[in-house]
């Protein structure tokens, strides 16, 4: 019983010193200006205002059912992040949304998420959702 919680212990220990060492990927280009215009897909529009902070938004009944984020029209905030720290969108690993007290943090793929689309994931394993800006 004593080795097997100090196997746990050992393993969490590592494991949690593993995440922490993690810093976000190197990049010597210039990050690129924070994202502006509209962004639609099947599931709704994305305004960005080009503040790196506001957004509008206008999301089916269905997305909002699986995000709990409200349906309809809304404005908040988002963020993009590495490890939980604010990051740039184009090699970040999350994008979170915060419209009044609701909030998701949906996962971000790097590569398809630049300044002409928004692609991110709404579970483990699902195809992701990209919001392409309009012209």
């Amino acid at each position: 019983s004593r080795l097997f919680f100090g196997i746990w212990i050992t393993a969490l220990f590592l494991l949690l010193s593993a995440c922490a060492g993690e810093k976000p990927p190197e990049d010597s280009s210039p990050a690129p200006a924070a994202l502006s215009g509209v962004f639609v897909s099947e599931s709704g529009t994305l305004r960005f205002n080009g503040d790196g902070r506001s957004i509008a938004a206008e999301i089916t009944d269905d997305f909002a059912a699986a995000t709990g984020l409200p349906a309809g029209k809304s404005e908040g905030t988002y963020v993009f992040l590495f490890r939980n720290e604010e990051w740039r969108y184009d090699k970040a690993e999350s994008f979170r949304v915060m419209i009044g007290d609701k909030s998701w943090q949906f996962r971000n793929a790097p590569g398809q998420t630049n300044e002409t689309s928004l692609a991110v994931y709404l579970t483990e394993g699902s195809e992701p959702v990209v919001f392409r800006k309009e012209n």
